[in-house]
């Protein structure tokens, strides 16, 4: 079965109903690094639900793909994870639970939100986050100031004061919890 498939198939029963729409990147060093690469993006039914961007392709060689949930519905989540993909795809970033990414611009614009937190998919469950060997993993922003208490702390400590704050993590400009 192609793999792109695969994914869709998995984001789709898990999404069930959802309109689900797929990209590709039409230019850049992905269309020779990975040439099937997709991102699926999830649209929401109800006013208050995410917008939904997946990774599918990366996981074939590193067995993670990513998922961004926006409040809003932006070309810049599917440039993100060609990024992502790419520099994966080239041992430029070794991505784990507990990993920082700095994008380079706020994920949002307007936002000062330009790091992304590698975590579990806690807002969906592990029904989403395994696909047979594949993980899929979250991309939660977060500010410098957190990033810098994650270095110093440890992973577990954040996401304690994000529980304790009950973070709005699709708020763009949502208050840092340090």
């Amino acid at each position: 079965m192609d793999y792109n498939f695969k994914v869709l198939q998995h984001i789709s029963d898990f999404w069930m109903g959802y309109e689900i729409t797929g990209f590709t990147w039409n230019h850049g060093r992905i269309l020779n690094e990975l040439p099937s690469f997709h991102v699926f993006r999830i649209s929401p039914k109800k006013e208050n639900e995410p917008w939904i961007y997946i990774s599918s392709g990366i996981g074939k060689i590193i067995g993670k793909e990513f998922v961004i949930s926006s409040p809003v519905e932006t070309h810049e989540h599917i440039e993100t994870l060609v990024m992502l993909a790419s520099a994966c795809f080239n041992k430029v970033v070794d991505v784990h639970i507990g990993k920082v990414i700095n994008i380079g611009r706020p994920w949002l614009e307007g936002s000062q939100f330009s790091n992304l937190l590698i975590s579990l998919p806690y807002p969906y469950g592990r029904k989403l986050e395994i696909m047979d060997a594949i993980q899929f993993l979250w991309l939660l922003p977060i500010s410098d100031k957190e990033k810098e208490f994650l270095y110093s702390h440890s992973l577990d400590e954040l996401e304690t004061l994000f529980d304790e704050y009950g973070i709005d993590y699709l708020n763009p400009n949502r208050k840092s919890v340090i």
